[in-house]
């Protein structure tokens, strides 16, 4: 695990002194839990916007695409096809 300092805003401080309050943990815990999870978010949005497929998200949150898939579902994100492709590409299977 590497170490990186940086300047972190006031509100933001809130925002972890509330986590470690909440969940009982360490700043450091609660600083790589939101980073995770603003992380999560931020590759849920490529996905969600067509820029990413389901595989290269999995790989870049380092999970398998079921796990993925959970998280976006989680986060209200259903996937990024339309059902239109799903049928075109069901006709290009039974043809």
């Amino acid at each position: 695990m590497k170490t990186k300092s940086l300047r972190i805003p006031k509100e933001m401080m809130a925002a972890l002194d509330l986590v470690e309050k909440e969940e009982k943990i360490e700043e450091a815990t609660a600083m790589r839990k939101l980073m995770k999870i603003g992380f999560e978010t931020y590759v849920g949005n490529l996905y969600k916007q067509g820029k990413v497929t389901l595989r290269e998200a999995a790989r870049l949150l380092n999970l398998n695409q079921i796990e993925t898939m959970n998280i976006f579902l989680d986060a209200g994100i259903k996937g990024n096809l339309e059902a239109s492709d799903v049928i075109a590409s069901l006709q290009r299977f039974s043809s």
